[in-house]
């Protein structure tokens, strides 16, 4: 078990603070990080890639690294990209995403098993934990006015900020896609990876992830799955 300090200290670049009191005893253990990294998000520069890799494999027993790639051709299309170049977008973005990790992790560890640190699409869509929160996601985003609404309003300030104006009802019920298929890693990403508890780290919160581990949803995370926000220590974006 890893203490406090450790998770802060030996990497002056970040500063950490969980999201709850159990938020914070899941990362002390330190059995399993969950790191996002969300295409097209300029946040995710290559040597931000290489800081999180430094930070994150000397202070958990496994790491993985959340790569959405297939599911953010949706905010294209919401956006107004023909399907066709969203797909062939979103694919080129993942390619350039996964080599920034491989080269991360072979910085920091010497080793090149970037499959084995990897939960993009094709690692997820052949999940069968991953597949049965994915279609409880949808139940609860057809079931439940509250967490339908939740979901809208995240998608919703996505598109805002690529876009002038407000987005249509229309768009953002297309963008919504791509935030359902990320709901899964919030709700249990210890049943998805194997493993007996997990923190997903992520450099910022949102009202969505704020209602989730408040417990403000009908729907809840596993005690086992907690939520780290990983800043730079400096402020900066």
């Amino acid at each position: 078990m890893a203490n406090w300090n450790t998770l802060l200290g030996g990497h002056g670049k970040f500063t950490a603070a969980p999201l709850t009191a159990n938020c914070r005893t899941l990362a002390e253990l330190a059995q399993h990080a969950c790191v996002g990294v969300s295409p097209f998000n300029s946040y995710f520069k290559r040597a931000r890639v290489a800081d999180l890799c430094q930070w994150a494999l000397p202070r958990f027993e496994r790491v993985h690294f959340h790569l959405p790639d297939v599911p953010s051709q949706y905010t294209l299309t919401a956006l107004g990209m023909p399907a066709d170049k969203a797909r062939r977008r979103a694919h080129e973005n993942g390619l350039k995403m996964r080599n920034r990790i491989r080269d991360g992790l072979f910085d920091a560890t010497g080793r090149e098993d970037t499959e084995l640190c990897l939960l993009d699409w094709e690692h997820l869509r052949a999940n069968e934990a991953f597949q049965r929160l994915y279609r409880q996601a949808q139940h609860w985003f057809t079931a439940d006015l509250a967490f339908r609404d939740m979901c809208l309003n995240a998608s919703r300030c996505v598109l805002a900020h690529r876009m002038p104006g407000e987005p249509t009802e229309a768009q953002v019920n297309e963008a919504v896609r791509y935030f359902l298929a990320d709901i899964p890693l919030l709700i249990d990403t210890p049943q998805i990876a194997g493993v007996e508890s997990s923190v997903y780290v992520y450099h910022r919160t949102t009202p969505f992830v704020e209602a989730l581990f408040g417990n403000r949803l009908p729907w809840s995370p596993s005690p086992h799955q907690g939520y780290l926000v990983l800043c730079p220590a400096d402020g900066g974006e």
